[in-house]
């Protein structure tokens, strides 16, 4: 029998339509919900997607388009009468021009099919006094939508502590019972590394295009590393590639600095490619000014792949990841970021010690079961009709 609630699972297996929107081909959440769908179906639960590929882009066609589809999702509930909905929730896919003006339309869908909703919130709310007026418009609407996605929501599943204590301190929100599991890697297990010569050491970044990348100190800390006579590439692996405007900035930063010969991208590859390309790296590098925390899909995806992982500090660092030592999280300075990287370049015994014990923190910590576990228990107090636990309270999260 599965984890599934006895009561449920005699009356068949529990049934979970999933549901989402995705701006681009190239989709980390939707990547997410598929695997975590399939996971599902492991213990038992039947899963149905619905999800919405856009391909609008003007105001007047995106309207249109997602109007189409609430109208087909309205039905399509109808029909199945599933037990349970799992809605995945990044905040800019149901926006225009980041404005999300299509969250309001499809929380009243959901309420109004009387199905329980359990939110996966991927990403919820722009930081505030980030991004100038634009960023500022985007923080405040939404902040005002989430309301609503909190509102139609019976329960949430978050991927980082931070997040759920900061949905706790909200007073303006509905309160809900908030579960934490860390983001799992949408990669498969690395094959055998590719063999063949390759110049100097290999210093892979992967989450190159994040808005919170930090090109600047990565460069510095390359251009300090070979100015110790150390012939380190830094190789950016994956989407969206050098004629990207991340790619046009790192070429940039490279170009002032002297090293563009020192720099390479991998562009976008299949997942078992991108998987091999990140062990295939002698160390890699995890580079965004938030640090290294429980809900980036690169952090697992490189942890995943066994290849030692040097990651600089920042105010989201998950602090189990230094303390357990599954990766050198050092100071956001070139020469801290160089030290440990020239350190580790010079000694195998560390790099594979420190790769060896990144993997298993992410198999134990990271891994899909802890997503698929939360999943089912939250389902399964829909079903139950329990009353949403207060946030705060120790009953109320996970601790990752």
């Amino acid at each position: 029998m599965s984890r599934v609630d006895s009561a449920s699972a005699k009356a068949g297996p529990v049934r979970i339509a999933v549901v989402g929107m995705s701006l681009s081909v190239t989709c980390g959440v939707r990547d997410h919900a598929g695997l975590l769908a399939h996971a599902l179906e492991r213990e038992d639960v039947s899963c149905t997607s619905h999800w919405l590929a856009r391909d609008e882009t003007s105001f007047g066609g995106s309207r249109s388009e997602i109007a189409a589809w609430t109208s087909r999702l309205t039905a399509e509930l109808a029909a199945e009468r599933p037990d349970a909905i799992l809605l995945h929730y990044s905040v800019f896919s149901y926006s225009h021009k980041g404005v999300p003006v299509f969250v309001r339309p499809l929380m009243a869908a959901l309420r109004a099919s009387g199905i329980p909703v359990v939110a996966v919130l991927h990403e919820i709310a722009y930081p505030w006094m980030y991004g100038g007026w634009r960023g500022g418009v985007w923080a405040v609407t939404q902040r005002a939508l989430l309301v609503e996605v909190m509102r139609t929501s019976a329960s949430a599943i978050v991927t980082a502590d931070f997040r759920a204590g900061w949905l706790a301190s909200r007073p303006w929100l509905p309160k809900r019972r908030v579960l934490v599991a860390p983001v799992f890697s949408n990669l498969p297990p690395p094959l055998a590394a590719p063999a063949g010569e390759r110049g100097g050491p290999v210093v892979g970044l992967f989450g190159y295009s994040y808005q919170g990348a930090a090109v600047s100190l990565a460069l510095d800390a390359l251009g300090d590393l070979r100015s110790r006579g150390v012939d380190a590439q830094l190789r950016l692996l994956g989407a969206p590639g050098p004629s990207s405007s991340a790619g046009e900035a790192w070429l940039a930063g490279a170009r002032a600095r002297g090293l563009l010969d020192a720099l390479s991208f991998s562009g976008a590859l299949p997942a078992q490619d991108l998987s091999d390309a990140l062990a295939a790296c002698d160390v890699l590098l995890f580079a965004d000014t938030a640090g290294p925390s429980s809900r980036k899909g690169t952090l697992a995806g490189s942890l995943a792949s066994g290849a030692p992982l040097v990651a600089i500090d920042g105010p989201h660092t998950w602090s189990e990841l230094a303390r357990r030592d599954a990766a050198r999280v050092v100071s956001p300075t070139p020469a801290a970021i160089a030290d440990a990287l020239a350190d580790l370049l010079a000694d195998d015994g560390a790099r594979r010690a420190l790769g060896a014990r990144g993997r298993a923190f992410a198999e134990a910590e990271m891994g899909i079961e802890r997503t698929t576990e939360a999943v089912i228990a939250l389902v399964g107090e829909a079903g139950r009709g329990q009353p949403p636990l207060p946030l705060g309270s120790r009953s109320a999260t996970v601790e990752p």
